[in-house]
């Protein structure tokens, strides 16, 4: 009995080593990592941005400041005027939304992937219902998603504006 219960313990050891020194099927290799553990893009800064929407390409400036918890805010600049935006950054995801005063306030959400210099994607009304697509001014059908693009611009002191300002007022009927 001795001598069972020591060929029993010997090859439970023997076991528990080679069990040890296996690689274990949970750690984490670079091909079976998630996205979300990848160090994530910087966005950071300015960019000029073509973003096509239902009356053609129209051309802004996005300034961006991302922090250490992956969260970005700033402002979007077009010929309306600057409209504040906040956002996350996933490893190469981007995705903020940008909120357009006026007399018909609304929200737009951009989502993209980044690369160094350069951000791809498409951008889409929030909140408008239904399927997402909604009637314009003439009655025809909004497409829910416009391709915008971004180039990271060169630097150049960026002008400071209050978000929600419009530093071009439009000129008053008379």
């Amino acid at each position: 009995m001795t001598r069972r219960l020591f060929v029993f313990v010997f090859f439970l050891l023997l076991a528990c080593s080679i069990a040890a020194s296996l690689p274990s099927a949970t750690a984490q290799t670079p091909e079976n990592s998630s996205p979300s553990a990848a160090k994530p893009v910087d966005v950071s800064g300015r960019w000029q941005v073509a973003w096509r929407g239902r009356l053609g390409t129209e051309q802004c400036t996005l300034q961006l400041q991302q922090d250490s918890s992956n969260k970005l805010k700033g402002t979007l600049q077009d010929l309306h005027g600057t409209s504040p935006l906040s956002g996350t950054i996933d490893g190469k995801k981007v995705v903020f939304e940008v909120t357009i005063q006026g007399p018909h306030p609304f929200t737009t959400r951009f989502t993209g992937t980044a690369d160094a210099d350069k951000i791809e994607g498409t951008s889409q009304a929030v909140g408008v219902g239904g399927a997402g697509a909604f009637l314009g001014h003439g009655g025809e059908i909004v497409q829910p998603e416009h391709p915008w693009t971004a180039k990271r611009a060169a630097d150049q002191p960026v002008q400071a504006a209050e978000p929600g300002t419009n530093p071009n007022p439009p000129a008053k009927n008379r």
